[in-house]
């Protein structure tokens, strides 16, 4: 997804961020850590616009935050239902 404009503002990536990962069963401090890591990477950056990626496979999601030719990437295991 490719955030721009005023949907770049930071309240709507956690927003956004906060969502994905409670549909994936992540939450708490494990989200909680993982948004502390994507904000400080996303205040790195100079430019507005953005384009986060969650991607999740084999019980675990990839977060990628591509802003200004940087790319940053984590990933997280997530419950198996």
């Amino acid at each position: 997804m490719t955030l721009s404009g005023g949907a770049a503002d930071t309240h709507v990536l956690a927003d956004l961020f906060r969502s994905v990962l409670a549909h994936c069963g992540v939450r708490g401090e494990a989200s909680d850590r993982l948004l502390d890591q994507v904000m400080n990477e996303h205040r790195k950056a100079s430019g507005a616009g953005y384009t986060v990626r969650f991607t999740a496979h084999a019980g675990e999601i990839e977060i990628a935050l591509s802003q200004d030719g940087r790319d940053w990437r984590t990933s997280c295991p997530v419950p198996i239902r």
